[in-house]
């Protein structure tokens, strides 16, 4: 069967110069048109009516000025890195604001133009841990999709992610999958727009049905209250129930 090909999936869109964008030095005023690779995907599908939402998590990039022959990056520095819907999205950019950065519009109704470009590779199912260990001492790339069930909203989602980081143990055929960021769909948030359920995520897990997810979320540097002194780090932590397929793409 095939399953993504994440390093030849892209989000490419267009943009038009902003006349109201009056930072120093400031993009050559031209627009822009992006290639960036995709890192992630999930499916949000909704039981009782069959609808479904896509959401893409993209590879960071550094904020940066467009075009000019010097002082390219901006400082002080900041990330790029949002989650796409088709028609959202959601800033997860790990990041410390400088003073007069520009929040990232919540709609994509600025985009000229907006593409979600997957690719896909054949790919073998690993079924057992007997298939995961020999596959991860080879050169394959695996890729894992994800399966989670929210039966009291009577949502499900779809996860598909590379993995990056795979522990195994050949005498004792055991695997362990550490990766990420990948993009987690915290179910249990009551939201109109599903994109909001979407966090920035690791996950690890070492059997097939089970998994632990760690979200970026406003963690508090001192004592208890993340009013005081705090930043975005990975702290909340979700077991649970799950269903894995396991792939490594055909050579």
């Amino acid at each position: 069967m095939n399953v993504t090909d994440f390093n030849r999936s892209y989000v490419r869109w267009t943009i038009a110069a902003d006349p109201t964008d009056t930072r120093q030095p400031g993009h050559m005023p031209w627009g822009n048109s992006v290639r960036i690779q995709i890192d992630a995907l999930c499916t949000i599908t909704d039981q009782s009516t069959g609808e479904s939402e896509n959401f893409y998590l993209i590879a960071p990039c550094r904020k940066e000025w467009m075009y000019r022959d010097r002082e390219l990056i901006m400082d002080p520095g900041a990330e790029y890195r949002v989650i796409f819907s088709r028609d959202r999205q959601l800033d997860v950019a790990m990041s410390i604001r400088g003073q007069g950065d520009r929040p990232i519009p919540a709609t994509t109704v600025a985009f000229t133009s907006l593409e979600f470009e997957l690719s896909t590779a054949a790919a073998n199912q690993l079924q057992t841990d007997l298939d995961v260990v020999p596959a991860s001492a080879g050169r394959a790339s695996i890729v894992a999709r994800t399966e989670i069930t929210n039966a009291k909203r009577g949502l499900t989602a779809l996860l598909e992610y590379p993995i990056r980081t795979m522990n195994y143990h050949p005498e004792r055929q055991r695997f362990q999958v550490d990766t990420g960021p990948l993009l987690f769909p915290d179910l249990s948030i009551e939201t109109d727009q599903l994109i909001e359920c979407c966090k920035l995520a690791h996950t690890v897990y070492n059997t097939f049905d089970y998994a632990e997810f760690v979200c970026r979320s406003l963690t508090p540097l001192i004592g208890d209250n993340p009013a005081e002194v705090s930043l975005f780090h990975y702290s909340a932590i979700h077991r649970l129930a799950v269903r894995h397929t396991l792939f490594a793409l055909a050579s």
